[in-house]
């Protein structure tokens, strides 16, 4: 029987060398075997755990107490996890600390051990404690996290935009665009995100990766720096940027010419017009392709040809997992007016029970039920995460089985009261 030791620290750089500590080295060397991730030059480490310090990530790592000559050393853990707090928009703009969970990773010859449930368990129980609403992550692969109570939340849409000649959009956008040189971007682009995420349910603070990818300071597949990315900023009628977009040319071997979004974030409507524009009039290209355009984007509506547009793969992104369901409702908007009661089964006995939740048309107070109250409907914790953000319908889930609709017309009635009025996105990964 092997022995686990859990230790919890933060990636750490010696500052007598300049280099990564031994634990955080290891710690690496196990996520980059666990996301099948080539290893990192010295250079690219380093970045790497800059960019986790940069976002005040803790990590947790697993060390089993045996060793086997030619075998990793033992100092590699077996198994990873890690967590930091953003801010997260619940709707309407109201941004709320999220416990956001990530590089989880077990060796294949650790598994079936109860390591991931350990460390997933324990920490969801740490983070109700330290009072977050709810948890988030992102999925490698669909069938994992629902036991542990985390719902699909928001999705993302791979798309290929046709931008041969005869790409017209119904109204002429005001084309207040000009490029700019990449490096511009490292101090725009968090101001531009910022008044964007405030404008999208779902949308959350970036990470530091994000910056260096729209600057070209970082190529994710090879950890180095990227001097084929180029990129251009939208002016609003007082000069001042709102939006802007990241790119670079796919190459001269792929058909048809393509060019291939790194970045795009628009604060308003008529920035993600000229955007667009200017991007279907790059010269020498006939494609743009986006793999994180949002599920419920405007741009087939702003072309007199929406079939340009073609979504060649659809994925679920931000998975929510409410901790406290008083507290995480309540810190949303609710723009619909009604009473509904809701019973909410959590196998993990975090965040279940009997709920009423009371909107007046802005707010909602949200009080216990007793079991003699009447439930409108019946979900899992992990069905509340997919509602939670407005962008799982509850007609649909209704339909599907994952809610029991008690109280005839309660669905629609929740389909109403649940909606933010935008479907949520989040064009973020972690």
């Amino acid at each position: 029987m092997t022995n686990y030791r859990f230790e919890d620290f933060e990636p750490t750089i010696d500052e007598a060398t300049g280099e990564p500590d031994e634990r955080t080295k290891a710690y690496f060397a196990s996520t980059s075997v666990g996301f099948h991730d080539p290893r990192s030059t010295d250079a690219a480490l380093l970045g790497r755990v800059k960019r986790a310090i940069a976002d005040g990530r803790k990590l947790t790592a697993v060390y089993a107490d045996q060793e086997f000559g030619h075998g990793l050393e033992s100092s590699i853990p077996v198994a990873t996890f890690a967590w930091f707090e953003k801010l997260v928009n619940v709707g309407g703009g109201r941004l709320v600390p999220g416990h956001l969970i990530t590089w989880i990773t077990v060796r294949p010859t650790h598994r079936r051990r109860g390591l991931l449930r350990s460390l997933m368990t324990t920490d969801l129980a740490e983070a109700k404690a330290a009072g977050y609403p709810f948890a988030a992550l992102t999925a490698t692969e669909g069938g994992i996290y629902s036991r542990f109570g985390f719902g699909v939340a928001t999705w993302l849409r791979s798309i290929e935009v046709d931008t041969s000649p005869g790409f017209k959009m119904v109204r002429e956008p005001d084309r207040r665009v000009e490029m700019c040189l990449p490096s511009e971007l490292r101090e725009l682009a968090p101001r531009i995100y910022d008044r964007f995420m405030r404008t999208s349910p779902g949308a959350m603070e970036r990470q530091q990766t994000y910056i260096e990818r729209a600057t070209g300071a970082l190529n994710t597949e090879t950890g180095e720096e990227d001097r084929g990315v180029r990129a251009a900023l939208h002016f609003d009628e007082h000069g001042e940027p709102d939006g802007y977009v990241s790119y670079k040319f796919a190459g001269w071997s792929k058909t048809p010419p393509t060019v291939d979004i790194i970045d795009f974030v628009a604060a308003t409507d008529a920035a993600y017009a000229s955007l667009w524009s200017f991007l279907a009039a790059i010269d020498l290209s006939t494609r743009v392709t986006f793999g994180e355009s949002a599920e419920y984007s405007p741009l087939p509506w702003l072309l007199t040809d929406s079939r340009r547009v073609k979504t060649v793969a659809s994925e679920d992104n931000i998975w929510i997992r409410i901790l406290d369901v008083k507290a995480a409702l309540e810190a949303r908007p609710w723009y619909v007016p009604g009473t509904l009661t809701i019973d909410i089964d959590d196998s993990l006995d975090l965040a279940g029970g009997r709920f009423t939740i009371t909107s007046d048309g802005e707010s909602a107070e949200v009080t216990p039920a007793s079991d003699s109250t009447p439930a409108d409907l019946g979900l899992g914790i992990a069905e509340l995460g997919s509602l939670y953000l407005g962008g799982a319908d509850p007609v649909i889930l209704a339909r599907a089985g994952r809610i029991d609709e008690q109280t005839p017309g309660s669905a629609v009635l929740a389909s109403a009261m649940f909606s933010l009025g935008r479907a949520p996105y989040s064009p973020n990964g972690f």
